[in-house]
Formats: structure tokens, sequence, C-alpha cells
């Protein structure tokens, strides 16, 4: 990387090809939502629901395999080039083995959608869009794992498009499928799911083949197993894997069970706000994963002021960001809701809904930037026990409380979503701010305790 470059630069360099990764996978959701829209209301709901859960479960691997991208990262600054590419392979082959190993979980829609108290027309639909989605999660996991490679070999470009790629064909796929276009009958539900695994399938593909065609000196060809890097990996990754895990998972629960408490109309516009907001801070999830990658190289360059430097503009750069998103949000609710339905109180619900992911989205932004670049100093641990305790105790339970206890006040749940952001926010930016990620060592060979083994 030239030394002249200006952060800036760096910074979006790197960020913006990979928000266009990050945001394939919710962006195809976004498209086979809208498009179930026009069969109803309930399809759309049932696709929101049961993708939001089944991503919880593929998301365990993916927060493991993010880590590739910290790894190859600070092999990268170190000019250690050819440990990338035997990054990358030891995260193909953890990824292949845990999307297999999630095969047996196909049957477990049906009774978890129906365990949250939802109608049996919903849950039927629910469990047949998670029946199939969930047969690409290896091929969604081997696509993070390249895509984080890419990125941390300076190789942006690649990733931005096989993300174009993949989000083009699933829209046609989807649109072929789901309306009957092309010679296709109608699919319902079951089309957009499985044009959402060809749309994976071809981003996944197209990786890979750019993979390949990388000078050799960064290790594209070396796919032995190798049991030291793959224990760092595992290592270091299983805690990032938790905690995106136990996130996703959360607002599973609240969304299924939490807001199904308030009736279909809430969960339905509690659906369409979230298609929103989840696509609405992917850019901000890829200044995470630059960040990720930037703090990584400067470590292993050991220049950990340099690396706090772009952790701070890239909060600069995502508050100039959410600010937008927070105006659209509160001037255009009506408007965006009405895309997706025209029933009066789903739109009356969710435009208050969308004020209150504005407030949110603030604080969310603090924590994903801050904890990507302990993520990519290899602090993983302590913030993951924090985020599933906040999460699981104000968020769930809260909700569960302002429903229970003010059952008419629609958006009770997300007063408490709020409640939980703010804490989450404030801690990832205390901890970043207090340094200790500064001393950690991943390297394989490294007779250094990983700080992010502790709680300290």
């Amino acid at each position: 990387m030239p030394a002249t470059r200006r952060p800036i630069v760096e910074l979006l360099r790197l960020a913006l090809p990979t928000v266009a990764q990050m945001a394939s996978y919710t962006v195809m959701q976004f498209i086979d939502t809208w498009i179930l829209s026009r069969l109803g209301e309930t399809a759309a709901t049932a696709a929101g629901n049961s993708g939001m859960l089944c991503f919880a479960f593929i998301g365990l691997g993916v927060g493991t395999l993010v880590i590739v991208n910290t790894l190859a990262s600070q092999s990268f600054g170190r000019g250690d080039l050819a440990d990338c590419g035997r990054y990358m392979w030891q995260g193909i082959w953890l990824g292949l083995l845990y999307g297999l190993a999630l095969l047996p979980l196909r049957g477990l829609g049906g009774p978890l959608f129906r365990a949250f108290g939802h109608p049996a027309d919903l849950a039927a639909m629910e469990a047949a869009y998670w029946k199939i989605v969930i047969l690409s999660a290896a091929l969604k996991l081997v696509s993070t794992t390249v895509g984080q490679f890419l990125l941390s070999v300076d190789r942006p470009s690649y990733v931005l498009i096989s993300a174009v790629a993949g989000v083009s064909v699933n829209a046609i796929a989807a649109w072929a499928m789901v309306l009957g276009h092309l010679g296709l009958h109608s699919m319902g539900i079951a089309g957009a799911a499985w044009a959402q695994n060809i749309g994976v399938s071809c981003e996944t593909l197209t990786l890979l083949f750019l993979a390949m065609r990388i000078p050799r000196k960064f290790g594209a060809l070396h796919a032995a197993v190798r049991p030291g890097q793959m224990a760092t990996l595992i290592r270091v990754g299983v805690p990032s894997g938790l905690q995106l895990f136990s996130d996703v998972l959360a607002w599973s629960v609240f969304c299924n069970s939490v807001v199904g408490l308030l009736g279909p109309a809430a969960m339905a516009a509690n659906t369409f706000m979230l298609r929103y907001l989840v696509v609405s801070f992917m850019p901000v999830i890829g200044l995470q994963t630059a960040v990720t990658a930037l703090v990584g190289r400067y470590i292993g360059r050991r220049q950990p002021e340099v690396a706090q430097r772009r952790a701070h503009l890239a909060f600069g750069v995502a508050l100039v960001y959410i600010v937008i998103c927070w105006t659209i949000f509160v001037l255009a609710r009506r408007p965006l809701m009405q895309l997706f339905t025209h029933d009066p109180q789903v739109i009356r619900i969710g435009s208050t809904y969308l004020i209150c992911a504005a407030i949110y989205e603030l604080f969310d932004a603090m924590y994903i930037i801050y904890s990507g670049a302990l993520r990519g100093a290899g602090d993983t641990l302590a913030p993951m026990v924090v985020m599933a305790s906040l999460c699981w105790t104000i968020s769930i339970g809260g909700g569960y409380v302002m429903v229970l206890w003010l059952p008419k006040l629609y958006s009770g749940p997300w007063i408490a979503g709020c409640v939980y952001g703010v804490a989450l926010g404030v801690y990832m930016i205390w901890r970043f701010l207090r340094g200790g990620w500064r001393e950690i060592r991943l390297a394989a060979n490294s007779n250094v305790e990983l700080a992010s083994a502790t709680l300290g």
C-alpha cells in the first residue's frame, strides 16, 4: 500500500467495495421481500422472519470467518504474504464443515415458528423458506471467507464485482420465480428462497474464480489444512461468531416473539421497517470491515496509533452518513412504508418504527465501527459477552416488559431496543479508548496470551 495514500482515500477504497459484498445478502432479501409483497403481506413477513432466524445460525459461521480478515491483514502488514492465502483456506474448510453441520436443521423451521405462536399459514411459509435457504449456508460461508481474504490483500474491486453479479442474478431469478416470468410458473415464497440461493451461488463462484487469479505470492493455492493457523482462527473467531449469532438470534426472537405479541399488523410493519434499517446500515458494516482490515495491517506494521486514527476517521464518516439516513427515515417514513403496503394500520405503525430506527442507528454505528476496530486487533471475547448480556436483558427482556405493561404502545419494544443500542455503543467506544487491544498478539506461533481470552 502506498505510504502517500490519504487516510480518507485509504479507508473508502476498502470500504466502498466492501459495502457491496456485505450488502449483497441483505439486498437480496430486500428484493425478495419487495417482490413477495406483490403477493401479499403474509408472504413478505414470512420471508423476513424466516430469513433473519436462518441468518442467526449461519451468522455463527460468518462472524467466525470474518476473522480471516484480521489474520490475513496482520500477515499482509508484516509482509508474510503467503500466510494470507493459507488463512483463507483454513476459513474455507471451516466454513464448508459448519455449513454441512447446519443441514440437519432443515426440519427445525416448522417447530420453531409454531413455538413463536405464529398463525398456521404464516408458520408454514416461514418453514418452507427456512428449509430452502439453509441449503446455501456452506456457499455463503465460503463467500464470506474469500471476500475477507481479497480485502486483506488489497483487492476490493474483486469483491465489488462478485457482489454486483450475485445481486443482479438474484433479482432476475426472484422476478421470474416468484411472479412467474420467463416461462416459469409462480413459486411464491419458495421461489424467493431459491432465487436467493442462486444469487449466493453466483457470488461465491465469482469470488473463487477471481481469488485464484491473484499472484501466487499471496498463497491462494495453499489449500492444505494447517493445524496451528486453524487453531488461531477458531480461538479468535469463535467469540466473534458467537457475538454475531447472539445478536441476530436475539433480534429474531425480538421480531418473531416480542413484536409478534402485538399482532400481525405490527409484525408486518416491523418486517418492512427492518428492510430499510438493515440496508441502510450496510455502508456502516462496510466501514467496519475496512476498519478491521486497516487496524490489522497497522498492528502488523507495529503502528497502533495509526490504527486508532483510522477507527476514529471511520466513525466520523459513519456519523455523517447516519445523519442523512436519520433525515430520510423521519421525513419520508410514510412513503417508505407505502412502497411495501397500503394498509393504513401497517403504515402508521411502520412510520413510528422508522423514527425509532433512526435513533437506534446512531448508536448502532458506534457499536459497529469500534467493535470492528477491536476485531482487527483480535479483541473478540469481551465484546461478545457484553453484547449478548445487554441484548438479551435490555432488548428482549425489556421488550417483553414493555409489551406486557403497555400492550397498546406499539413502539414499546423498540424503545427498549434503543436503550440497548445506546448502552452497547457507549461500551464499545469506551473499551476501544481504554487501549488494551494494543497488547494483543495473534501470530500462530506467538507465546503471548491473547488479550481476547480474558475479560480484562
